[in-house]
């Protein structure tokens, strides 16, 4: 839908007065970029001599990042189609939960994704800081920031639609998962910037 568009398609539509693209996509986006950046940074520290003892840990965070940032491209236009599918069941169905139930339980699975992306990539991104290129530090910390900022963008589109969701087991599923990385990631970025800001001193 998106992901084959020019950047200025997708924000002009993101901008103006339509259902979608919206918030869900938009985090995936960040998280896109946040991934992007680190694969950047490892793509440099790799082959480097001056790094070869993290050569092992940067192919792993290459090649982990390559399918995340595959991932998330995707799920710019999962987000996208699962909302107009939601919409259109909202359209159809009126208020009728039972018919529903479903559409808000796939809006909730491009945002929940994300979040779960975005806290693994954040957690190599500590690895990175410590060993990667130092050339490109601020890259990491960017990097840093966009997908903790991803998480937490992501995480009130979960919310948004367990909302309407009368499953508790599914809903106590998501926050189980949830909940901890909420509290876990805030630290780990400031961990991380702070590793950051020694490298540049």
């Amino acid at each position: 839908m998106y992901i084959n568009k020019s950047i200025k398609i997708y924000l002009d539509d993101l901008a103006a007065k339509k259902p979608a693209p919206g918030g869900g996509s938009a985090a995936a986006l960040s998280a896109s970029i946040g991934v992007s950046l680190m694969l950047m940074a490892a793509n440099y520290t790799s082959g480097n001599s001056k790094y070869k003892d993290c050569e092992e840990k940067v192919v792993d965070i290459l090649v982990k990042c390559e399918n995340y940032k595959s991932q998330l491209e995707e799920l710019i236009d999962e987000d996208i189609e699962a909302y107009e599918r939601l919409d259109a069941a909202i359209k159809e169905s009126g208020k009728d939960e039972g018919k529903l139930a479903r559409f808000y339980k796939e809006a909730v699975v491009p945002p929940f994704d994300t979040c779960k992306i975005s806290a693994e990539c954040l957690k190599l991104c500590k690895v990175l800081a410590r060993c990667g290129n130092k050339k490109l530090i601020t890259d990491i910390a960017i990097a840093t920031i966009l997908l903790e900022g991803a998480f937490f963008s992501a995480k009130f589109n979960v919310y948004i639609n367990l909302k309407y969701i009368k499953d508790m087991d599914y809903v106590g599923g998501v926050h189980e998962v949830l909940a901890p990385l909420e509290g876990e990631l805030p630290a780990l970025k400031e961990e991380i910037l702070e590793m950051c800001e020694e490298v540049i001193g």
